[in-house]
């Protein structure tokens, strides 16, 4: 498994204006969505979020390629041992290219069927955003891509957003210095339940089974 980090404009347009007045997690819009409604209204176009893309990389003197490098760099840095602690937990390996997608938008989706996340420009994150979604794919296939149509959406979604606590139990030194992956505040009494029964039994598809009872 591979993750290439790649600028799109196309795809960071998408990102924008699909992902950046709201999410299943939060319905705040991102704080580049609303300049771009400042801009341009209430119903901005592609032709909006192009242009206003633009000149926010020129504005905010945003290097694309060098964040690429970068980004790659420190992924790549760590990537190896997350995968083994990962495949070592959910007992499947990810063995397609992944593609992360670079965008001006703070809120990063993922999409698993199409192999791909995003990451923001100006993160001092990568790492950590990497992993976070990363513990998305592995969760689907590890767990069984038929989860989500079992439990519904709603729960699902619930339950794999909040299983990345573990990634601050399992990928310690991993993480950058000083940082955890918080979640959402809607999921911190999930977290707390997976991080309580993960502490006795280690074993993701026990844990998984507790968590539907």
């Amino acid at each position: 498994m591979k993750i290439n980090f790649v600028y799109d404009k196309g795809k960071d347009v998408w990102c924008l204006l699909n992902k950046g007045k709201s999410s299943n997690n939060s319905q705040n819009p991102t704080k580049q969505y609303e300049q771009l409604v400042a801009r341009y209204g209430e119903s901005p176009t592609v032709e909006d979020a192009t242009v206003f893309i633009e000149e926010y990389i020129s504005e905010n003197e945003m290097d694309v390629s060098k964040c690429i490098k970068e980004f790659q760099n420190e992924w790549e840095s760590i990537s190896s041992k997350f995968q083994k602690r990962a495949e070592a937990i959910f007992g499947v390996p990810l063995s397609d290219n992944i593609t992360a997608y670079l965008t001006i938008n703070s809120r990063c989706p993922y999409n698993i069927k199409e192999n791909f996340f995003y990451v923001s420009l100006s993160s001092s994150q990568v790492k950590k955003t990497a992993m976070h979604e990363l513990w998305h794919f592995y969760t689907w296939y590890g767990l069984g891509s038929d989860q989500e149509e079992q439990l519904g959406k709603e729960k699902y979604n619930n339950l794999k957003e909040a299983l990345t606590v573990l990634l601050n139990v399992e990928c310690v030194g991993l993480l950058p210095e000083g940082e955890v992956d918080t979640g959402y505040p809607q999921h911190q009494e999930i977290r707390e339940k997976i991080i309580r029964h993960w502490g006795k039994d280690k074993n993701i598809k026990n844990l998984w089974s507790y968590l539907l009872k």
